[in-house]
């Protein structure tokens, strides 16, 4: 009944250890956290402002989304193993093309 696919954490040393044991067992969680956290805002605001207005505005979305997983992102990176540099700056890369994105579609007196 005990037969576990992976050995629990140890939860004595705290919850952070407990997050970088699981980290170290499936290292995809990261990624998937953050792009949780991108397809809830993005989505979440095109369609409220869909039902609001009858038009989005995907670029705005798509930075502010951006951001809303930057800070996650940047958070994680605080602590040695939470998340690896590759996905920190494939977050990073992708807020700077929402930004450019955003300001070009975007006529000087909009901004």
């Amino acid at each position: 009944m005990t037969d576990y696919l992976y050995d629990l954490p140890n939860a004595t040393s705290g919850l952070d250890a407990i997050m970088i044991q699981t980290l170290n067992i499936f290292p995809a969680l990261t990624p998937m956290i953050l792009l949780f956290v991108f397809l809830v805002v993005f989505l979440g605001g095109i369609t409220r402002q869909k039902i609001k207005g009858n038009t989005a505005d995907y670029s705005a979305w798509a930075m502010v989304g951006s951001l809303a997983t930057l800070i996650p992102a940047l958070l994680f990176s605080v602590q040695a193993g939470f998340i690896r540099l590759d996905w920190l700056a494939i977050v990073v890369a992708l807020n700077l093309l929402s930004a450019i994105w955003f300001f070009f579609e975007r006529k000087y007196t909009e901004v």
